[in-house]
């Protein structure tokens, strides 16, 4: 009797080097978590409530401005917008990603996989329940006859011949790292004015730097979790870093924008795994 055959994420090319490099393929494994959002209140109302300047009724009649403490100068703030993080939205995301990669972890381990090779991480709403996000992590379990290692079963995205070239330079993958940063964008007036079709502004090249602001804050928060759980791992650096992103245009032309970030932290090893590395140079892609 015949065992059975192994599944796999990997390309020919993939599982010729993987092979090579001494891991043999076990089978296909999965991890997901489908997390609900709970309730989070926009924010423009409250921060233009709060930045917005108050008439008050002076002594002899007549009117004084006055201006919150804090806030920058109300009109400066309603023409070019602003932006803050969803905090509780943000959480979400990352709760759903760690508990998608341990589950994925956990089949591999249950397989009896030395590590998790050529993961990939699908994200999004999750179509058949209201205000509910998944995170779906698929990747290829495989043994290993070559390496021996003492740490936890360690997840990468690299493909088969990434992860050739990589032992062959002296370095090893500890686990996959990542971060998501949900912001919500409130547009100002300028903002506003220039996408009114029927204005002049509306007619020349410009650019929407509300919008441009928060896809900025919102990337660099991202990859600010990811660097932050690179160093909790002790990782000396971190490859094949893929940036995704989500906007979904809110009432007002305000806009919702979700970034995740996700790579491979590495580690440098005192030496090269014994690998010929000049037959990799006819795989290509893998």
């Amino acid at each position: 009797m015949t065992a059975s055959p192994f599944g796999s994420t990997l390309s020919v090319g993939g599982f010729v080097a993987a092979s090579e490099a001494g891991l043999r393929p076990l089978q296909q494994v999965q991890g997901s978590s489908i997390v609900s959002l709970g309730r989070q209140q926009n924010p423009s109302r409250r921060m233009r409530g709060a930045l917005a300047p108050q008439k008050m009724e002076g002594v002899f009649g007549s009117t004084q401005v006055y201006y919150p403490r804090g806030s920058l100068t109300a009109q400066e703030y309603l023409n070019e917008g602003g932006w803050v993080e969803l905090e509780e939205r943000t959480a979400a995301y990352n709760s759903a990603r760690t508990g998608a990669l341990a589950r994925l972890r956990k089949a591999a381990a249950e397989a009896g996989a030395f590590a998790v090779v050529d993961v990939r991480v699908r994200s999004g709403r999750f179509e058949q329940a209201v205000r509910a996000i998944e995170f779906t992590a698929i990747g290829t379990a495989v043994a290993s006859d070559r390496f021996e290692s003492d740490d936890a079963l360690p997840l990468t995205s690299l493909s088969g011949g990434e992860l050739w070239k990589l032992l062959a330079a002296g370095a090893w993958p500890i686990g996959l790292v990542g971060g998501t940063s949900v912001v919500y964008v409130v547009a100002g007036l300028r903002t506003k004015y220039a996408r009114f079709r029927l204005s002049r502004r509306s007619l020349r090249n410009q650019e929407y730097e509300d919008y441009t602001n928060g896809l900025v804050a919102a990337r660099r928060r991202a990859m600010g979790r990811l660097n932050r759980e690179a160093r909790a791992a002790e990782a000396t650096g971190v490859l094949g870093i893929k940036v995704g992103r989500e906007r979904r245009e809110q009432q007002d032309e305000n806009l919702l924008v979700t970034v995740d970030v996700l790579g491979t932290a590495i580690v440098r090893v005192e030496r090269a795994a014994p690998i010929d590395v000049q037959a990799a140079i006819d795989l290509g892609a893998s």
